[in-house]
């Protein structure tokens, strides 16, 4: 089916969801439960699930429920094959493998329309137009010759492509970059945040200015409030991001800045360390439940990250439920000295505010040792790395020692991703 069959078919729902998110709580919660326990039949008839979960569980039952860890999506995705006539084809995704663990899935119609159709919903209501003068940047592999590990996003750039937007690859120099958006006078971008950054610093460098500019979309890499604070000064505009991943479309943010949970796509819960609902303002893990994938549904499923857990309504009037801050895998956090970990993010922002460096890196190589890679012009002058080490140990203790290394580059992820921070610490 060609892209814009697929972007016609998923019409109707995402018509459907420009209602459903102002729907009234009762009959939100109502609409969940019906497909969650749509979801749980179909798992249930999955030998995988079967014999993980005995009797068909409902509703009421997911928080009892095992968790699924990544390491059991191989053994599930097998299962699930076992029920097809050998060479059935189906619709397959991977996960970027950014954290070392990269997942294959699969995907039934109903699953990719409602990523589709929320997809689009973010994008709508952040007012973007796919008729208007767009570019995305995306991972190089991407752009190459068809990979059938990412057939999803594969799908995504032929779709959108067919409107006129221009694809690049992220992997262009960030001036090189600037040079493209000032001379398409775009209007809408769309990069990873590391991209975003890299494109803030190029303008910065240059003192350029892309006034054309009308908003700026990011996705798939954790959106510090530095960042935020840099795209303001630099462009006067606000970052608005999408929480997704190779599993579903997990969350967006809205004009207002909370970010609301694709409730109707999927169920999201933030667990502590001991598998309880975490309180509002607390951090814990995140695992997904898919509620449109009848082929593969992922059931409580672990997908590595960590939010901040948010209860409560929007200003937007949105009723969808909210995630109060997205803050990446656990291996994008820090361990503080009793073990217990703590977001990275104030730390970016202590390097992001210093004019000296092009682009940098934290490693957190053990508690109470952080490394510094960075990009620069010229190694940090003794007063810039003393300043930075003090505001290190207000943050994660007295005893924390930082050391800086200045390199020539500091390298991607295949998929087009940066890691700003890295913990080395074993969990």
């Amino acid at each position: 089916m060609g892209a814009i069959a697929r972007l016609i078919e998923a019409t109707p729902r995402y018509a459907a969801l420009l209602r459903s998110q102002y729907w009234r709580l009762e009959k939100l919660e109502s609409y969940r439960e019906q497909h969650l326990e749509r979801t749980l039949r179909a798992a249930a008839n999955i030998p995988f699930y079967a014999e993980r979960l005995g009797t068909v569980p409902h509703a009421g039952d997911l928080p009892r429920l095992p968790v699924l860890k990544r390491s059991d999506v191989e053994p599930l995705s097998l299962s699930v094959r076992s029920l097809y006539p050998c060479g059935t084809r189906f619709v397959e995704g991977r996960s970027s493998g950014t954290s070392g663990v990269a997942v294959r899935l699969l995907f039934d119609s109903s699953h990719q329309r409602g990523r589709n159709a929320a997809r689009t919903r973010y994008l709508r209501v952040n007012g973007w137009n796919p008729l208007g003068r767009n570019v995305w940047f995306v991972g190089a592999r991407l752009l190459a010759e068809p990979d059938p590990d990412y057939q999803t996003e594969v799908e995504l750039i032929r779709r959108f492509s067919s409107f006129g937007v221009k694809f690049l690859p992220t992997s262009m120099p960030f001036s090189e970059q600037v040079e493209i958006l000032a001379r398409l006078r775009s209007a809408f971008v769309y990069a990873f945040p590391s991209g975003i950054d890299g494109i803030l610093r190029a303008l910065e460098e240059t003192g350029q200015s892309l006034p054309s500019l009308r908003r700026v979309l990011c996705g798939g890499e954790v959106v510090d409030d530095s960042l935020r604070e840099f795209a303001r000064k630099r462009l006067g505009l606000d970052l608005r991001d999408n929480y997704g991943s190779a599993e579903a479309c997990l969350a967006f943010q809205c004009p207002k800045g909370s970010y609301h949970v694709n409730a109707e796509h999927v169920l999201i819960e933030v667990v502590d360390e001991a598998g309880h609902e975490a309180a509002p303002g607390e951090m814990g893990k995140v695992l997904v439940t898919t509620l449109e994938n009848y082929l593969m549904p992922l059931v409580r499923y672990e997908i590595g990250d960590y939010a901040i857990a948010a209860r409560g309504g929007c200003a937007c009037g949105r009723t969808l439920p909210l995630l109060g801050r997205v803050l990446g895998r656990e291996m994008n956090l820090f361990r503080r000295s009793d073990g217990s970990l703590t977001s990275s993010w104030p730390a970016v922002g202590i390097l992001r505010r210093g004019p000296e460096l092009k682009f940098f890196q934290i490693v957190q190589k053990a508690i109470g040792h952080i490394c510094v890679r960075y990009v620069a012009d010229r190694p940090l002058a003794a007063e810039s790395e003393s300043r930075i080490q003090a505001k290190f140990r207000d943050y994660l203790g007295e005893q924390t020692a930082v050391a800086f290394e200045q390199v020539a580059e500091i390298g991607r992820a295949p998929s087009g991703k940066f890691m700003v921070t890295v913990s080395q610490v074993p969990r």
